[in-house]
């Protein structure tokens, strides 16, 4: 059977199965073609074979429903409920006793600091080594100069090339450097290694083997070392003038032997050291002893943006290596990845 509900669809049902699960407030209406207001049933195209059965359906009922009374709450009338929230008033004042009133407070704001960069520091040592070192992430480039060998007029330079793997601070780095000692054919060299490790209260440790591996013509010899350096804290910020103190002290073979065993091939323990003091931001003045003779230079790194260092010095000082002090210089460049 079917009937008509007003404006709403058509609602199909039969005798035995009423759909009363919805109540609407639209009184029940029947066919226009009918011409009668009471609620009447009719056969559909097909003949039933049985008589259609007129169901009873009460009348819908009619359900009231309150408004929401809120101001007994949040003191906020039912007109100002009706509005959208974003256009609702702010309760500022309290709508029962033991309400507090609102009471606005200022949150100073809070800035993320800005990471500065690095500023390149100057080299704490010449011609030495120290208990620092290269780790993964960083390399260099060098160029070193001398204005004579020694009992010679001649001259001389060398290319260096080094690159950090592992990490000093955490566990062990390792610093490996290419050497090209003939500028003339770039066919001699050497390589070299270093194991060092960064220590607690500002200690660095280090051993490592210079020119472990040589090809081409040499003179070096293969020189094994260690190393411990110290830093001194003078003042607060390494801004400051004489603000940091280094000082290096190692043992080793080979070149760093004095020059009278290297002579007579005493197979010996040299003992070499340095000291380096800030006395400038971008300036370290540098003193070491080689194992052979002292030297005294400066390191410098010139821009504050740009890890540049320059080294000039002079070696063989007191006349106990060589044949007279000498003229040496160093520049370097410093690369992270």
């Amino acid at each position: 059977m079917v009937y008509f509900l007003g404006e709403y669809p058509i609602i199909q049902t039969d005798s035995t199965n009423f759909s009363n699960g919805i109540i609407y407030a639209d009184e029940f209406v029947t066919d226009e073609s009918s011409g009668s207001k009471d609620l009447k049933a009719f056969n559909t195209t097909e003949q039933l074979s049985r008589e259609s059965v007129n169901p009873t359906i009460s009348p819908p009922t009619m359900i009231e429903i309150s408004p929401f009374s809120v101001a007994q709450d949040t003191g906020i009338t039912s007109d100002q409920t009706s509005k959208p929230v974003g256009q609702q008033p702010l309760q500022i004042e309290p709508a029962y006793p033991e309400q507090k009133p609102f009471q606005p407070q200022r949150i100073p704001a809070v800035f993320r600091k800005k990471r500065s960069s690095s500023v390149p520091s100057p080299g704490i040592t010449i011609q030495t080594p120290s208990g620092y070192g290269k780790s993964w992430g960083s390399a260099s480039v060098g160029l070193g100069l001398q204005s004579r060998t020694r009992f010679t007029d001649t001259a001389d330079g060398v290319i260096g090339f080094g690159i950090g793997l592992g990490d000093a601070q955490k566990s062990v780095g390792l610093d490996v450097s290419l050497g090209i000692v003939d500028l003339d054919n770039l066919q001699d060299g050497t390589l070299s290694f270093k194991l060092h490790r960064r220590l607690p209260d500002d200690f660095a440790v280090a051993f490592g083997v210079k020119n472990f591996v040589t090809f081409g013509e040499t003179d070096g010899g293969t020189s094994a070392y260690g190393v411990v350096t110290k830093m001194f804290r003078l003042q607060d910020s390494d801004s400051k003038s004489f603000s940091r103190l280094y000082v290096s002290a190692g043992i080793g073979g080979g070149q760093f032997r004095s020059e009278s065993d290297i002579r007579n091939k005493v197979d010996s323990i040299g003992v070499f050291g340095s000291l380096a003091l800030r006395v400038a931001q971008p300036v370290n003045a540098i003193a070491e002893w080689t194992g052979q003779d002292l030297t005294l230079g400066l390191s410098i790194t010139p821009f504050k943006k740009t890890p540049l260092v320059i080294t000039p010095a002079v070696t063989d000082i007191t006349g106990n290596a060589g044949d007279g002090s000498r003229f040496i210089f160093g520049i370097g460049y410093g690369i992270s990845f």
